[in-house]
């Protein structure tokens, strides 16, 4: 790392993220918080707009930009934290943002106390979906049975280091999760901010909606407990059951929406309309 050490590093991994990356870089230069840099990883960018960002970013002070074949977000990460130089690390997808008061309100919690890990916050939903995400505890067994928190989230460099970094095996998705799941196991703490302070952008498209295929998540988790075999084995009735009990709570507001009154009228509708064409 190094000497000349600011207190903050946010580290931006992109592929061909276009001018979604503008929005996020923005947010940080926004922040009300300064003892700050960016550390972007291009991993492999092809796309022209991508590019143009590329290098108007790099222009800009407290941003550096460094360049590697295409290798996927946790390499890319990985390097980004290599060439940082903060004390607190904080990851941000290019497609993604921050509320200008971000750092500002997680930054002095790490200050003030030792002996916690990792600060996150509540989380806006944008495009694809909306509303907000408030993130569950960072304890086991329920980092087992879910990814309770978002990949953006402040953390200490020593984390990182104790955990070995982020695992090139999840090249599709829940690189953070493991990240997340390695620490808790370690002992590291993490609280959370009840405040919407980031924003998560989910597309039609992209490695988010290809870690969903079919086949995908399954291979995935089969990594993950692969990896962690022996959290699970310890956990094993905790992290099963926190699981059934999200499958049976989605089925129930999958449910609800079923009988939900207009829905209900709009398929008596149809019906009806079936009926009168004789089908």
């Amino acid at each position: 790392m190094n000497e000349a050490a600011v207190r903050v590093s946010v580290v931006v991994p992109v592929f061909n993220a276009g001018s979604r990356l503008e929005q996020a870089l923005d947010s940080v230069a926004a922040q009300t918080y300064g003892d700050r840099e960016v550390v972007i990883v291009d991993d492999g960018s092809t796309d022209p707009i991508t590019a143009r960002v590329l290098a108007d970013a790099a222009r800009r002070p407290g941003i550096t930009v460094h360049r590697t074949p295409n290798r996927g977000p946790a390499l890319a990460r990985n390097l980004a934290i290599e060439r940082s130089r903060g004390a607190y690390i904080l990851p941000l997808d290019a497609d993604d943002y921050l509320g200008p008061r971000y750092l500002e309100l997680t930054v002095p919690v790490l200050d003030a106390e030792p002996d916690l890990g990792v600060i996150y916050t509540w989380v806006g939903l944008v495009g694809a979906h909306d509303g907000v995400w408030r993130p569950g505890a960072f304890v086991l067994p329920d980092l087992l049975s879910c990814n309770t928190i978002h990949v953006t989230a402040l953390f200490r460099r020593e984390l990182w280091v104790d955990v070995g970094g982020y695992d090139a095996r999840f090249a599709e998705a829940n690189e953070d999760w493991d990240l997340w799941l390695g620490a808790a196991a370690r002992g590291w703490k993490g609280r959370c901010v009840p405040e919407v302070l980031c924003y998560y952008r989910r597309g039609s498209t992209g490695r988010d909606a290809r870690s969903r295929a079919p086949g995908v998540s399954a291979l995935l988790m089969r990594t993950m407990v692969a990896k962690h075999r022996a959290l699970y084995e310890a956990h094993l009735e905790e992290a099963f059951g926190a699981m059934f009990e999200r499958l049976v709570a989605t089925n129930a507001s999958l449910e609800s929406l079923y009988y939900h009154p207009v829905l209900r009228r709009i398929r008596r509708l149809r019906t009806r309309l079936g009926w009168a064409r004789g089908e």
